[in-house]
């Protein structure tokens, strides 16, 4: 009789062993299944985004195609500060697409004796390489082109007042900066910006005219959900 007990003892170990890694391993998986269902969701950006910039410009004298205005006592056009709105989109970690539009104030332009309020409104389609991310911080640099809008307002003529001129042109920038990742939702931008002006064509039979300026930028930017 005691033969047989132990027997059974026996045969109810080895069965207990044999089933313990089956439930080990139940145990295992619904303990995981438990912790993923618990985990909070990351929802990933939908690449999208908007943005605003201030900025300081030093502007760079016009070239015109005539006349000469490079002698002694030649034109002067002050610095001024520009405003920029835009929308964009993250196509991958390294590659990003905005259009922007930018607003330069008024600032004092005058020429041997001629004299005008100077304002820049541009339009640009521009493209991005985002250059890696250290500790939130994303380097990148950019192009862009389009089209600028300059205005000539208040032209006067040794104190006389002789109207206002305007026109289109060909408008290209290249930028370079860097982005600060503040939260999911919000970066800011800290960035150079030279914007060049071609062929700006005034009419009114004023020639036509180049310009260049440098942007230093800061703005914001708000990734879409």
């Amino acid at each position: 009789m005691p033969r047989v007990a132990f027997s059974y003892l026996l045969g109810a170990a080895a069965l207990a062993v044999a089933c313990a890694p089956a439930f080990a391993a139940d145990v295992s998986m619904s303990s995981a299944d438990d912790l993923l269902a618990k985990a909070p969701q990351v929802e990933e950006s939908s690449g999208w985004y908007l943005r605003g910039d201030i900025g300081y410009v030093f502007n760079q004298t016009p070239d015109w195609s005539f006349p000469d205005f490079s002698g002694a006592g030649g034109p002067v056009l002050d610095d001024s500060w520009m405003l920029g709105i835009g929308a964009g989109l993250r196509l991958n970690d390294w590659l990003r697409f905005d259009v922007t539009a930018d607003y330069r104030a008024r600032s004092d332009y005058s020429a041997f004796g001629l004299s005008a309020d100077y304002s820049v409104a541009t339009a640009l389609a521009n493209i991005y390489a985002d250059l890696g991310t250290w500790n939130g911080f994303t380097p990148y640099v950019g192009a862009g082109i389009g089209a600028g809008y300059v205005s000539l307002d208040t032209i006067e003529a040794l104190g006389t007042d002789i109207g206002d001129a305007s026109g289109f042109g060909v408008a290209w920038a290249l930028m370079a900066g860097v982005a600060v990742q503040l939260n999911d939702n919000w970066q800011i931008d800290v960035g150079y910006r030279y914007l060049a002006l071609s062929g700006v064509s005034l009419g009114n039979g004023m020639p036509d005219m180049d310009q260049d300026a440098h942007e230093i930028r800061v703005g914001a930017r708000y990734l879409i959900d």
